[in-house]
């Protein structure tokens, strides 16, 4: 079993970036024909991704999040692995496929790190 102290500097970049796909992709289902309760569902999510986000941009340190927050995070890195599961395309080059691949695996990393 792997613990916090394990996250490293690029571990906080990978999830940076997971919470960022995750709240764009909000972005455009917001754009998109929801209902009203989900339309409430998506901005609650994304107001809690974005806070964390920003925390971490303030603080780069998984110990600056609070339990709750580490919750938001594995719901983010959760996010981002579905978004590249449903968007990963055939006409992508190897390289691309590759560093999607190493993407998608650094997240699933960090959600076992997390759920441990």
């Amino acid at each position: 079993m792997r613990s916090l102290a394990t996250i490293t500097v690029k571990d906080i970049e990978t999830i940076k970036m997971a919470l960022n796909d995750a709240i764009s992709d909000m972005n455009t289902e917001l754009k998109g024909g929801v209902s009203e309760k989900q339309r409430q569902s998506i901005f609650e999510f994304k107001g809690k991704y974005s806070r964390v986000f920003e925390n971490l941009k303030q603080n780069p340190s998984i110990y600056a999040l609070s339990e709750a927050e580490l919750d938001v995070v594995a719901g983010g890195l959760n996010d981002a692995v579905q978004l590249i599961e449903e968007n990963i395309t055939d006409d992508l080059t190897d390289q691309e496929k590759s560093e999607i691949m190493l993407y998608k695996n650094d997240c699933l990393r960090l959600v076992e790190i997390l759920a441990g």
